[in-house]
């Protein structure tokens, strides 16, 4: 009987003894490990508890299994999972508030507004008196057919224009005085303010019921004030958004520019019938005067923050789509993405001034359409590019990151380039590019960083 702890070596003659014509120093004997001590017994489950090489193809399998389910794994990099969570939670909100603000947003206000009555207004209204606003800077190559165009327009009260040059280094002034006649006023200010300053002394200095702010460089029909003034018949209404139609510049047929506008438009005229017509455009848009508030210092979103502040005040801001302004679309995709990232320097801005936009409970519909129409679309790209940084400091998601990143270097960087893409990859590009401008003019605006002034879009 063999006993726990003693080997055993099997010979012909007892232990230790050598089988005949063996030499001693060539003997071979098979020990046996101690049982007893902890050892690993040489059995057929042996493989499968990881101490030698499977035998057969179950064999293998069952190690597999062993190895998958009971085998400690090693720990992850500290600082990963949050990271990688952080990244995860970002991206997937960034993605949630573009498809609320592009396709959640349109789809629900439609059906809210199924509900409102159809607005009319008085055919024949008691006209008030209005003037129109400019403010213009080295606008000399069209000031003058823009002076024209709006005393060419068919309205029958008193229609004044004012311009307002701020620090022009050109015949702006001369050639407005030039085109004009009694009903055109010329403000000329030597040094140069910005948009928003030359806003506040026009206003300031206006005695019309209802002002008409609008841009050197549009063209308005020749009912377009008309149709605009017809909207205060109703006392509710405190401003109107007029239709802006922008025209490819020649020679490049539909541009994703003009493809989004209409897009814009459509929105513009479903928020227009529930009154809070938000997304004004400064080509087109008019306002009782004595509901407009004096801008801020270096306020850029001039044809944000004036139709904004009077929806605060109670009253309705209305689309009106039958008066129409018309505007050549910039001439390239640089000047769109310069023009993208002065938004974001405005959006920035309203976003950290402008905290009663964020009061759900005092103006539940106010609130709801500058959080899915503008908030939504300013914060989106902000939230991706926090996305991005989260990714890299994740071992699991550095490579994706370092490929995102890569790709949006060679879109800043191809804007110099100004290509001319059609189709889906136009539309791609296009809304990759002024994201991602815009994104740098919302943390910019956030961080309080301000142009001295305003640039006109080559157009």
């Amino acid at each position: 009987m063999r006993r726990p702890g003693r080997f055993h070596v099997r010979g012909s003659g007892g232990p230790g003894a050598l089988r005949p014509g063996r030499d001693p120093d060539r003997r071979r004997r098979r020990t046996l490990r101690p049982r007893g001590h902890g050892a690993p017994c040489r059995c057929r489950g042996a493989a499968a508890a990881g101490g030698g090489r499977p035998t057969s193809r179950r064999s293998a399998l069952r190690l597999g299994l062993h190895r998958a389910v009971f085998l400690p794994r090693a720990p992850a990099p500290r600082g990963d999972p949050p990271l990688t969570g952080a990244a995860t939670g970002l991206a997937a909100l960034a993605l949630l508030l573009v498809a609320w603000s592009y396709w959640g947003y349109p789809a629900f206000l439609s059906r809210l507004a199924r509900s409102v009555p159809v607005r009319t207004i008085d055919p024949s209204p008691a006209l008030p008196s209005v003037e129109v606003v400019i403010a213009a800077h080295d606008e000399e190559a069209s000031i003058g057919p823009r002076v024209r165009n709006l005393l060419a327009q068919e309205y029958v009260r008193g229609l004044a224009i004012a311009v307002g040059c701020d620090g022009c280094g050109d015949a702006t002034a001369e050639r407005a005085r030039a085109a004009g006649d009694g009903r055109v006023r010329v403000e000329e200010f030597d040094r140069r303010r910005g948009k928003a300053a030359v806003v506040n002394d026009l206003v300031r200095t206006s005695s019309a019921e209802v002002l008409v702010f609008t841009d050197a460089n549009s063209e308005f029909q020749p009912d377009t004030v008309a149709r605009l003034a017809a909207s205060f018949s109703n006392p509710e209404v405190g401003a109107a958004c007029g239709r802006l139609v922008l025209i490819a510049p020649p020679g490049s047929g539909a541009t994703p520019e003009t493809e989004f506008w209409d897009r814009e438009t459509g929105l513009k005229e479903i928020e227009g019938k529930l009154g809070v017509c938000l997304g004004a455009n400064g080509a087109i848009y008019a306002a009782r005067r004595e509901l407009v508030e004096p801008l801020p210092d270096g306020a850029v979103l001039d044809d944000f923050l004036i139709p904004a502040r009077i929806a605060r005040s109670g009253r309705k801001v209305v689309f009106t789509g039958d008066a129409v302004a018309r505007e050549t679309a910039p001439a390239n995709v640089a000047a769109e993405t310069s023009r993208r990232f002065r938004i974001g320097l405005g959006a920035g801005d309203v976003l950290r001034r402008e905290t009663w936009l964020f009061d759900v409970r005092r103006r539940p519909l106010l609130a709801l359409a500058f959080l899915s129409r503008k908030a939504s679309r300013w914060l989106a790209p902000v939230l991706a590019l926090g996305a991005l940084l989260c990714a890299l400091g994740s071992s699991m998601l550095r490579p994706f990151a370092l490929a995102a990143i890569a790709v949006l270097v060679v879109l800043a960087a191809s804007v110099r380039l100004r290509p001319r893409l059609a189709g889906r990859p136009g539309r791609l590009y296009y809304f990759g590019v002024i994201n991602l401008a815009l994104a740098a003019g919302v943390v910019a605006g956030l961080a309080g960083y301000r142009r001295p002034a305003w640039k006109r879009t080559a157009r």
